[in-house]
């Protein structure tokens, strides 16, 4: 992530290589959530609690971790990238909960952060980690701020597009329809809320 990448763009984007989702998802769920960008020193700061960070360089990434160290890295990097008085709460959603239920779990003072695998608008990971900024609800749809849209969209064709979605300030590049062939993990589905601290 370089200043001129946090400055062009609105959503943050790994490496083509890495399998750093689960970290930029955070970094994309702070953005969406205070309005606020993830400096360099933010950061730096936030990814010293990362263990065993040689696997998000490969494809491992946080698929290695057990259940309460992911919810542990979570609060770590949330507070890493924190300004004094934010605070933020981590609420574990239903292993039944499909697109449509996600969709009502986003608010302006919430997101959904998620692991899935399968086809989406832009992309069709095998395994992913994302985070849900908005949502339509007639029909359904999920709006991610997605950290490969950027490559998987500008290497398939030469495009890549990021959609305001102006009643919550906040920016997607990739959706996932309620009728879309994804497969959502049991465990990874998280509703984080600012609770405290400026929203975006």
């Amino acid at each position: 992530m370089t200043e001129f990448d946090a400055a062009g763009r609105q959503i943050y984007h790994q490496g083509f290589l890495d399998g750093s989702c689960f970290l930029y998802s955070l970094a994309n769920a702070y953005k969406a959530l205070t309005g606020s960008k993830v400096t360099r020193e933010k950061w730096d700061l936030a990814i010293q609690h990362v263990p065993e960070p040689a696997n998000f360089l490969r494809d491992v990434g946080a698929t290695g971790l057990s259940y309460q160290d992911a919810v542990a890295l979570i609060e770590a990097m949330l507070d890493g990238f924190s300004e004094p008085g934010e605070r933020f709460e981590i609420h574990q959603l239903s292993a039944s909960a499909g697109i449509g239920d996600l969709c009502r779990e986003i608010s302006p003072g919430s997101v959904v952060n998620f692991a899935f695998s399968g086809k989406t608008e832009v992309h069709h990971p095998r395994n992913h980690v994302v985070c849900a900024v908005a949502a339509s609800l007639d029909p359904p749809v999920l709006h991610l701020a997605c950290s490969a849209a950027f490559s998987s969209r500008h290497l398939q064709d030469g495009s890549y597009e990021e959609r305001c979605h102006p009643l919550l300030g906040r920016y997607s590049n990739d959706s996932i329809a309620l009728d879309s062939p994804v497969e959502i993990a049991p465990n990874w589905r998280w509703r984080l809320t600012l609770v405290s601290g400026r929203t975006g």
